[in-house]
């Protein structure tokens, strides 16, 4: 009784050790897989060769131990070292992947052959970077099966599927730990190093209970690599094998399906993962009491591969559905940030109604075709090789997948395929296991698959909803008056092209929108044409000599098309990893015609590392325009490492140009990014190209001078430049928000964090951004300001009164109506105002030149520094010249010193008379502060810090805002203007002085 007491209690624990084992290796593969998307690239190639090298190894590891077990005489201790090499290996392996990934881009991609040569080294080495530790990883499992079987835990099949359901169940735990908790708080190094303790761990208790006697079955029960074959062992291993492939062929076609609904976020990504692995471990679970008591494993078998591919076929008949329940839940969350966590959850539930059913299935069957073969005499060795076969099919089934199935069949037909050889698998082993003569079993067969033709019918993949970016818009289709021109599912992503009714058309990358063009003659123009026209404007304007481009990202063509427009440009080497993204483009037509048929434009399908470092060309211009850094893999292009591998690329005198996205991000992530480009440039200034984009030129080797006047006025160009209102150098200027010396300190200021390969914070943090639908609203209006900001720091080239007024640009229309107030201040209207607008000036009038009654003083000095706020920086001097005088606002004889105090401010503010701007301020932010409402007194605060600023009185500005600290900033943007005011004038202090 004691002794079966202490069996019992021996598999108890090794079900926890096995838990934890799990839970460190997928920590381990999530991780890996960012480490090697890193070194090879997110091309399609590389996320089946990452899934591969982790399935390989772990089916070398089970085939060795499966030759000949009776070479352990203690498995538990074997079990117990192998963990502890394990976890060494982890904690050295970020050193290990930085000097091989340094050799590879130094020594060894610049020196061999471009093609086969440059691919098949990055696949070797990136091979053998991990696949030692995943042939590791994969002994644990039959070396810790086989040791509880031997110390008499239980039944085989208990054993087996216990184990399994525990190393599941700690995997599902280590996916959601890597991604929502390690990365976060310590990087990809520290998480790492985390899973490393947890192996080393669990390797010492593992080896302080391997110090009890271990019994090694006789020769009968335990066979070796040369005893006779077991009767039925070929179809269980294939079947093990198909089983692995078609579970592989789930997960990699349920994750893209999701991610049509669900976004392509790391998190997304990872809450997927987990209920496909819990899936299986709950599966693993629920037979674990049951699996003993089975007279025919092979029977009960074929039943589960039955469940199995039908469960599958029903997820494909309510995916559908997916879309309408997202839509749902978007409507009923609040976009806080207490409420993503819901969202998440949202997210994980349609996950687990899709993906767990099946995958519950498939947690049944490797412990049930295990246990038949011990039955049958196999043995311990059988754990093995049931083990490897299983993941062989699963390295098949990812290949296939992605080279063969994606590209060519698309999703449905993909996942209808997996589910056919499910079901035909269980008619085989029903058809095997039977006790008597089969009646009819081709029939039966065929039944099976009348489900399969049901849902080839009925199971609805609507291009409207796999577009229309529910997990953005809300909206679970497009209107009905949109068209899908053009849908394909691609090796790494679906790519779709909509024609909206307003005449533009929209390419889509996984549900999200990445450019929309104005197709239709005479139609409005898009805010992404003027994105992607100045991104190729600008450094066509200040490079003197652009002879040779580098144009990541194909996009919509529209940017390769403009840049194409200069007769001075000679090449234009664009890179892309997706090719139906190439393939889709098409759709648009003439507007992006040159990047097809251009003798100058190449397209090559390849990341853009490996790209840079096999190639070995240098170029005038780089451009650098991906997707959203909130889609996974994206980021690793805004990040310290890319930018500081950028600069070898470029020739001497080149330029750098970058797009960032200003909508469903902020500030501070911008930050990140920006900071992780200013270590590695000299210089950088940025635009604005319209009313949600960043563009930067970055020099590595120079300073910025201004802007050229070459290019505008080049026929091929100044069509795509007057469709977005760019008539003359102006309208380029009037975008430029700051330089490095003028942005750095507010960067740093806000966030000191730079965006890195390792420490991935905009991938990890661009999502919840998105869902708050935050905004950098902050630098949008940086050239609007209510404060002349970038005139004081420096811009001397701005002159906004001649700027072109466009739909494309909002600073345009502000300075039409910032000219409109100030002629309806000198009664002298000449554009419609805004109601706003109106009433300020009809209360100034009453209350300035009538005196009018009942209107409190706050009130009249909320409308003039408001009307003051839309005017002094979009003006020049001396159209502001008198305005706020008594010359052209009459003042009646009873008007309040302190609205006289507030006109003289405003004076001597549009005169930039900054001696009187900061006395005024501060006379009424120090007298006059009760009268005053927030808004008002938060003005004259931030216009006399600016005031010492542009007086060169740098300390001076941190002694205002410190001496009227308690002054409250009532908008976010008012507080950002204040950091960013006292950044830039401590940046100008000497250091010593700080």
């Amino acid at each position: 009784m004691r002794d079966n007491r202490y069996n019992h209690a021996t598999a108890l624990f090794a079900l926890v050790l096995f838990t934890l084992s799990g839970c460190s290796g997928l920590i381990y593969q999530s991780v890996w897989s960012q480490y090697l998307g890193l070194y090879l690239g997110h091309a399609a190639y590389a996320q089946s060769l990452v899934l591969a090298i982790f399935m390989g190894g772990m089916a070398l590891g089970a085939w060795y131990v499966s030759r000949n077990p009776r070479q352990w005489t203690n498995l538990l201790r074997a079990y117990a070292i192998i963990e502890i090499i394990i976890g060494v290996a982890a904690a050295v392996f970020h050193f290990v992947f930085g000097s091989v990934t340094e050799f590879a881009q130094d020594v060894a991609l610049p020196n061999l052959p471009i093609g086969w040569g440059t691919i098949g080294f990055k696949w070797l080495s990136g091979a053998l970077l991990i696949l030692p530790q995943a042939a590791l990883l994969g002994t644990t499992f039959p070396l810790m099966s086989n040791a509880v079987i031997r110390r008499g835990g239980g039944g085989s099949g208990s054993i087996l599927s216990g184990l399994y359901f525990a190393n599941s169940i700690g995997a599902a735990v280590g996916a959601l730990l890597a991604t929502f908790v390690l990365v976060p708080a310590v990087g990809l190094p520290g998480a790492m190093r985390v899973g490393a303790i947890i192996n080393v761990i669990v390797g010492l208790l593992a080896f302080i209970l391997s110090k009890q006697h271990e019994p090694v079955a006789d020769r009968s029960e335990h066979s070796t690599t040369t005893s006779a074959p077991v009767t039925g062992e070929r179809l269980l291993l294939i079947a093990a094998a198909v089983t692995g492939a078609s579970s592989f062929m789930y997960e990699i076609g349920w994750v893209r399906m999701l991610a049509l609904a669900l976004g392509s976020t790391v998190h997304a990504f990872e809450l997927m993962l987990a209920s496909f692995i819990g899936g299986l471990a709950f599966g693993g679970l629920w037979i674990r009491r049951r699996i003993d008591g089975y007279a025919n494993p092979v029977r009960v078998g074929g039943i589960v591969q039955v469940g199995m591919g039908l469960a599958a076929l029903v997820s494909l008949l309510l995916y559908d559905r997916s879309f309408n329940w997202m839509e749902w839940a978007m409507a009923a969350i609040a976009r806080t940030g207490e409420a993503y966590t819901l969202y998440n959850l949202t997210s994980a539930a349609v996950a687990i109604l899709l993906m767990a059913p099946a995958a519950f299935f498939a947690g049944m069957t490797l412990p049930l075709f295990t246990l038949a073969l011990i039955r049958r005499g196999g043995g311990e060795p059988v754990v093995g090789r049931v083990y490897a076969w299983n993941t062989l099919g699963a390295i098949a089934g990812v290949f296939f997948c992605v080279h063969v199935a994606l590209p060519l069949m698309g999703l449905k037909l993909m996942m209808v395929l997996a589910a056919a050889l499910d079901l035909l698998l269980g008619a085989a082993l029903l058809y095997h296991a039977r006790t008597g003569p089969a009646r009819y079993p081709l029939l039966q067969a065929a039944l099976l698959l009348i489900p399969v033709a049901l849902t080839l019918q009925l199971a609805r993949f609507d291009p409207a909803a796999m577009t229309a970016g529910v997990f953005r818009t809300g909206k679970a289709r497009h209107d009905a008056e949109s068209e899908v021109l053009f849908y394909k599912d691609g090796k790494s992503a679906s790519i779709g092209v909509l024609q909206f009714p307003s005449g533009s058309r929209s390419i889509v990358t996984n549900g999200k929108p990445d450019a929309a063009i104005q197709v239709k003659p005479g139609g409005q123009p898009t805010l992404d044409e003027a994105t992607m026209a100045i991104v190729a404007l600008l450094p066509l304007r200040m490079h003197p000599d652009p002879k040779e481009i580098a144009n990541i990202g194909f996009g919509s063509g529209y940017t390769i098309h403009t840049l194409l427009g200069d007769t001075r440009v000679q090449r234009v080497d664009t890179i892309e990893i997706e090719p139906a993204m190439v393939e889709g483009a098409k759709a648009y037509g003439a507007v992006n015609a040159r990047a097809y048929t251009d003798k100058r434009s190449t397209i090559y399908i390849e990341d853009a590392k490996t790209f840079f470092a096999s190639h070995r060309s240098q170029y005038d211009i780089i451009v650098s325009e991906p997707s959203n850094p909130w889609v996974a893999g994206v980021a690793n292009l805004f990040s310290t490492e890319f930018y500081r591998f950028v600069p070898r690329h470029l020739k001497k005198g080149g330029l750098f140009v970058q797009w960032i996205q200003l909508y469903e991000i902020d500030e501070t992530l911008i930050a990140t990014m920006v900071n992780a480009l200013s270590d590695s440039f000299m210089d950088y200034v940025v635009y604005l190209s319209g009313t949600g984009d960043l563009v930067i030129a970055a020099a590595a080797d120079h300073k910025l001078g201004p802007l050229g006047e070459a290019s505008i006025d080049d026929p091929l160009l100044k069509e795509r430049l007057e469709n977005i209102a760019i008539w003359k150098k102006e309208d380029v200027v009037m975008r430029r928000i700051g330089t490095k010396a003028t942005l750095d300190p507010l960067f740093k200021a806000i966030n000191r964090t730079r965006n890195s390969d390792f420490y991935p914070v905009v991938s990890l943090q661009a999502p919840r951004a998105r869902f708050l639908h935050a905004s950098a609203s902050y630098l949008h209006e940086l050239p609007t300001a209510d404060l002349p900001l970038l005139e004081v720091f420096g811009d001397t080239e701005r002159n906004p009164s001649v700027v072109t007024s466009a739909v494309t640009f909002a600073a345009g229309q502000a300075v039409e109506r910032a000219g409109g107030v100030v002629q309806a201040l000198r009664n002298k209207p000449s554009v419609e105002l805004a109601p706003e607008d109106m009433v300020y000036i009809s209360l100034l009038r009453d209350s300035i030149s009538r005196c009018a009654e009942g209107i409190p003083t706050a009130a009249s000095i909320d409308a003039i520094l408001g009307l003051a706020a839309r005017t002094v920086s979009l003006q020049r001097r001396d159209q502001l010249a008198g305005l706020w005088t008594e010359a052209t606002l009459p003042r009646c004889a009873a008007l309040k010193p302190e609205i006289v105090q507030v006109l003289e401010f405003a004076e001597a503010l549009g005169a930039r008379d900054w001696v009187t701007t900061s006395d005024r301020a501060i006379a009424l932010l120090t007298d006059s502060q009760k009268v005053l409402s927030a808004r008002s007194a938060g003005y004259l605060l931030r216009a006399a810090v600016l005031s010492a600023i542009a007086q060169g009185k740098y300390a001076n500005a941190g002694e205002i805002a410190a001496q009227f600290h308690s002054v409250p900033l009532p908008r976010r943007d008012d507080s950002l203007q204040m950091i960013h005011m006292r950044a830039f004038a401590d940046a100008q202090r000497p250091s010593d002085a700080r």
